[in-house]
């Protein structure tokens, strides 16, 4: 595949696909695109972004789509003034898009909705009159997520393919995404995978990093595409490494609030404080409250909470707490005064405030005075002294000085280099979420620096890192749609998450499938199991359990006819991971004989397992090992009955003495009684026709509900 003449024909092959915003051949209506040669060209696009095929120069005019400026030659630089009025264009269209995306972060639950939407079209409308490619990928991306806009796939379908034509990346990240669901037809029966891997390969390769992260997943489970943790490593890989440039250049990364529909509490939670909490806080510091200070200035520093980011406001709130000696507010208006955010530089007032703060213990203050010693910013460089508050922080521990200690380690900076000793510090950061830390650990797990080298490690730590970048905000952004009731595109968003590989993204949307809410097609189970396999696959226990349900009751599967076989295999994975809800319906599956043996025994087993789980199924597992108890009850009364029957037909034989009409009716009513004995199934006044089995069966019930009560009075006792 690396021979000269054949690099040379895939190249051609790759340069018909690139070049088709400028040279595209129109297909008839009747002429249908071969599947397998949109599977090639996919394959050779994958090639190409993990560098087995060198095509020279088409790299480039992948990236220079249509209405950029190319520098001109060297010779023909004098001339550069006749292309001015096309830089002002360039220029203008750039600010609007830049306009655009900050109106859509900037949205906000309570806001006057029509104010935001008229805006946000102004906007698009403006940057598309101007020819701008990627305002008309925005306009199908909103018409896409149902966001500003109406949701009307066949718009979004037009835009989307009229931007992905001309090499618009996003538009054909978003065109791959509507293949692979089936939202350019009917549903999940009319996905398109071949369509759908090739515009997420070229949106890869046009630097679209959700793109990349979708084939990162695919290749990491094999969905679709050869199961190859090298190829998954290629795609994570290359979008960590700009999730950490992100981090190191931005000041302040906006916090992602992550939320779980299936959580009631988190589901509620509107991610913005009200207007009266806010007041609250405001009037609590007015008089002095350093918390109240503290919160606000923290509120203010990363724009969280519904408040708009101010830094200088932060600056203010935290020198209020910082003057009544909260350490905290110390250490955050030192580090604030230290990189020169929401105030002027100074080293000396970030030292005076590290200082205080590390008096009392604080362990960001340690950090802090470790770094400024390492670097010697006002004070005289001292490698030791830095080592030594590191690990006075670490110790407390606090993530940036975990990493810090992580670093000096790997690099030997001030001390002997020590792999292991470096491992260990990222992966204590590591586990808090740093994202740098999660960084590092992969490189060493991916080159066997102070571990075994191993590709799955490093693999799901950098999608760990990817799952970091700034488009996790629309996880944000979908919760707070649910939250206005604009079910439509909170489940467009957490959809395409899903696509992406975020496994609470494919979990949120098989909720909403289940509420049957914000998906347009009929096929909502199908789509709903869809999710939640992708979801147990990433470690998802309670997802598993949901698909027991699925197939139990035979939702998504073919004339609905359920499975108990994998409904219990699905229970057993989810109940071995103590999951209160799959052990309880193991329990009744085993009492009813659905699925698994009948077994009373082991039906108490997986009660009693789900009631350990969890002290919330208390209430459920007392009723039903009262429900145990009836049925056993009722067991032992059948067997009763059967012996006492049968000895009064026994009687009744020998009187005959050999009469045949009476034997052969003897025989029938005891063939009557083995099958009522051996399915205990079926209805009891079907079992029980004489008033005395009535009775029996009262009692049986009145003593069950005896032991409940008295259990419930133990039980209080013990509480």
């Amino acid at each position: 595949g690396r021979e000269e003449r054949g690099n040379s024909l895939r190249c051609d092959l790759l340069e018909q696909r690139t070049t088709s915003g400028r040279k595209h051949r129109q297909l008839s209506a009747g002429e249908k695109k071969p599947q397998m040669l949109l599977l090639a060209k996919a394959t050779l696009a994958m090639l190409i972004f993990g560098g087995i095929v060198d095509c020279g120069g088409i790299s480039e005019s992948i990236s220079s789509g249509e209405g950029e400026i190319a520098m001109p030659p060297a010779g023909e630089i004098s001339n550069i003034g006749d292309a001015s009025p096309a830089l002002n264009k360039t220029k203008k269209i750039n600010e609007l898009i830049d306009k655009i995306a900050k109106v859509r972060e900037d949205r906000k639950l309570g806001s006057d909705e029509d104010e935001w939407v008229e805006e946000l079209v102004s906007l698009v409308d403006e940057a598309e009159s101007l020819g701008s490619i990627d305002a008309v990928a925005i306009r199908g991306e909103l018409h896409l997520l149902g966001e500003g806009l109406p949701q009307n796939l066949t718009l979004a379908f037009q835009y989307l393919k009229k931007a992905a034509d001309k090499g618009n990346p996003h538009a054909q990240m978003n065109l791959g995404f509507m293949y692979g669901k089936g939202f350019h037809k009917n549903g999940l029966s009319d996905r398109d995978d071949a369509q759908s891997l090739l515009n997420y390969y070229f949106a890869a390769l046009g630097g679209a990093e959700e793109a990349q992260m979708v084939l990162g997943y695919r290749h990491l489970y094999g969905y679709g595409v050869p199961k190859s943790c090298n190829a998954a490593i290629k795609f994570y890989s290359s979008v960590a490494q700009k999730v950490v440039a992100y981090h190191s250049e931005k000041a302040i990364s906006k916090p992602v609030e992550l939320v779980r529909l299936s959580d009631e509490k988190a589901r509620a939670n509107k991610l913005e404080e009200t207007e009266d909490v806010i007041q609250y806080y405001q009037h609590s510091a007015e008089n002095g409250n350093a918390d109240a200070q503290l919160g606000l200035g923290q509120l203010h520093f990363y724009g969280a909470r519904g408040v708009t980011q101010n830094t200088e406001a932060a600056a203010g709130y935290f020198r209020q707490a910082a003057e009544q000696g909260n350490a905290a507010a110390q250490a955050n208006l030192a580090q604030m005064y230290i990189q020169g955010i929401g105030v002027k530089q100074d080293n000396d007032t970030a030292f005076k405030y590290f200082e205080k703060a590390a008096e009392k213990g604080e362990s960001a203050a340690l950090n802090g005075l470790g770094f400024m010693y390492l670097h010697g910013y006002g004070i005289k460089k001292d490698t030791q002294k830095a080592i030594k508050y590191f690990k006075m922080s670490a110790e407390k521990g606090n993530v940036d000085a975990q990493f810090n200690l992580g670093a000096m380690y790997f690099a030997g900076m001030g001390i002997d280099a020590d792999y292991g000793a470096a491992l260990q510090y990222f992966t204590l950061a590591g586990h808090q979420g740093h994202v740098r830390s999660l960084f590092n650990l992969a490189q060493m797990h991916m080159n066997g620096l102070g571990t075994v080298q191993s590709c799955p490690i490093a693999v799901k730590l950098f999608k760990s890192v990817s799952e970091r970048g700034k488009w996790a905000q629309s996880l944000s952004s979908a919760h707070k749609d649910y939250l206005r009731e604009d079910h439509v595109s909170s489940f467009a968003k957490y959809c395409r998450a899903a696509d992406q590989g975020y496994e609470l993204a494919q979990s949120n949307a098989a909720w909403l499938l289940d509420k049957e809410i914000g998906y347009p097609f009929e096929d909502r189970h199908s789509a709903s199991l869809d999710h939640l396999e992708h979801a147990a696959t990433q470690g998802n226990v309670d997802a598993h359990r949901a698909i027991g349900d699925y197939y139990y009751y035979g939702l998504g599967a073919k004339n609905n006819t359920p499975n108990y076989k994998l409904a219990a295999r699905h229970y057993t994975l989810a109940g071995e991971q103590k999951n209160a809800h799959a052990n309880f319906n193991l329990g009744f599956m085993h009492q009813l004989g659905v699925g698994l043996p009948f077994d009373l025994h082991l039906a108490k087993r997986f009660y009693d397992l789900a009631l350990e789980s969890s002290a919330e199924a208390w209430v459920p597992v007392q009723m039903a090992l009262a429900g145990l108890v009836i049925h056993q009850f009722y067991l032992d009364a059948l067997d009763w009955w059967d012996s006492l029957t049968s000895q009064k037909k026994n009687s009744m034989v020998k009187k005959a003495s050999g009469s045949k009409a009476e034997a052969d009716d003897s025989s029938d009513s005891s063939k009557s009684q083995k099958k009522s004995k051996s399915d205990p199934k079926q209805s009891i006044m079907d079992l029980f026709g004489d008033i005395e089995d009535v009775i029996l069966l009262i009692a049986c019930g009145f003593l069950a509900i005896l032991i409940y009560i008295r259990s419930n009075q133990i039980n209080g006792l013990n509480r």
